[in-house]
């Protein structure tokens, strides 16, 4: 259409929440539809808008607004000073209503806004940019090629080709010499690393070969001798050797060991270290006169009868007839008692398929691990008793996957949290339908 000389065409856009969501120029005389259908001109996602609705409609000679009932907004013309809601408008006369819509007529030079639910409709009447010729290339283009070029990053690449290029050149002509490499040509470093040092080889020493033989026979000789020493030929012989060897064995280990102390303080057996312990007859002397200060021991006598020495019957020993008539006492000390604890069980409730018996003899069966949580804390508290629930959850695979406390009458935490560290590394038998939850009581209390 011909606004004021020059053909204008219509420019909307949507704004919602604040933001342009779609903004559109239309073709000359192309009316505008807004809705949730797909074939309208702007397209919205909204159930409270109708499927389609013509919002600007050409008639020929311009375009015409229609609004419903429920539209707001407003418009201005070129040269008004403030824009016009559409109430004035209404009142005014100026909105025309046909059938449910209010048309009006715009102009060229009109602006305004549409308020439809939550959108905004902001529109004008602009002159479309004109396009470049088909086929028409920029000027940039059909500049000539030496217009366009960079001179300074030209100069840089041309001095860099210059100084390289010799380079390159040289490189590719010389000839490759190849010399084979050897030890002499090498470097002695180079040469160790590959051929290290040998090690020098040990010299024997040279022997005179008379002195050699001389040896030989002396060595011979000396084992013949040995020979004769090992084994005498007669009896006599053989004894008498035998008892030479027992006699440098007796010397040799006389002052070695526990033998040089129990022979070092006298001349005989009766002297010394050994006398020293069983009292002055020795070993060779009467037995049981070494247990003299000793009460309650019996001895043995060559008839096969019992002797008691000291004021003991020689039936029995106690600690208290061990008692030494040389002076000092044993105490026997006094008998302290540990005070232990019961713990009973009452029948379990059980949510889920697994049977409370099975349950009940696996619990029974730790019953011990629940005992020593117990003992534990009443060696602290003498007087400690009550009932503690315990709540656990049994998974499909027989574990138990969750333990807590439900009721702790009892009032002890440390014993309460020690039965459900237990009861978490227990394993059940496996439920048949899915997990299962337990409620099982424990009374506790002190032995009388």
């Amino acid at each position: 259409m011909a606004f004021g000389g020059s053909e204008k065409v219509l420019r909307a856009c949507v704004v919602q929440g604040g933001k342009v969501i779609d903004e559109q120029r239309l073709p000359s005389h192309m009316p505008l539809s807004i809705g949730s259908g797909g074939k309208n001109t702007f397209v919205i996602a909204d159930p409270t808008l109708p499927k389609t609705h013509k919002l600007f409609d050409w008639n020929g000679s311009g375009y015409d607004l229609m609004l419903t009932e429920g539209m707001r907004g407003r418009v201005s013309a070129d040269g008004e000073a403030e824009p016009v809601d559409f109430a004035t408008l209404k009142a005014q006369g100026q909105l025309k209503k046909k059938g449910d819509l209010y048309l009006l007529r715009l102009g060229s030079g009109h602006r305004g806004k549409v308020l439809i639910g939550e959108l905004t409709l902001i529109f004008q009447f602009v002159v479309p940019p004109k396009a470049a010729p088909p086929g028409q290339v920029p000027s940039l283009a059909r500049s000539a090629f030496w217009s366009r070029m960079d001179w300074a990053l030209a100069g840089c690449f041309f001095a860099y080709a210059a100084v390289e290029t010799p380079v390159v050149v040289y490189m590719h002509t010389i000839p490759l010499v190849q010399k084979e490499l050897t030890l002499e040509t090498m470097d002695d470093r180079w040469a160790k690393l590959i051929v290290p040092d040998r090690k020098p080889e040990d010299v024997k020493p040279q022997v005179d070969a008379g002195k050699a033989k001389q040896a030989k026979a002396e060595t011979k000789d000396t084992k013949k001798a040995s020979d004769a020493n090992a084994e005498p030929a007669d009896d006599a012989a053989r004894a008498k050797a035998k008892a030479q060897r027992s006699a440098d064995i007796r010397k040799t280990i006389a002052g070695k060991g526990i033998l040089a102390v129990l022979g070092s303080a006298g001349d005989g057996m009766g002297s010394g270290a050994v006398a020293d312990v069983f009292g002055s007859g020795g070993i060779g002397g009467d037995l049981s006169s070494a247990f003299d200060g000793i009460a309650g021991v019996g001895l043995a006598t060559g008839a096969g009868q019992r002797s008691t020495r000291g004021a003991g019957s020689g039936e029995a020993a106690s600690i208290g007839g061990l008692a030494t008539a040389g002076g000092g006492s044993v105490g026997l000390g006094g008998k302290r008692e540990e005070r232990v604890g019961s713990v009973r069980t009452e029948a379990p409730e059980v949510d889920g398929s697994l049977d409370s018996d099975s349950i009940a003899r696996v619990v029974r069966s730790r019953m011990r691990m629940v005992q020593d949580c117990y003992e534990r804390e009443l060696k602290r508290d003498p007087g400690l008793a009550g009932k503690i629930e315990i709540e656990f959850t049994i998974g499909e695979d027989g574990s138990v996957t969750e333990a807590r406390v439900a009721t702790n009458k009892m009032g002890s935490d440390e014993v309460a949290q020690c039965i459900v560290s237990r009861i978490q590394r227990w394993k059940f038998p496996k439920p048949k339908g899915g997990s299962v939850t337990v409620n099982f009581p424990f009374i506790f209390a002190p032995a009388g």
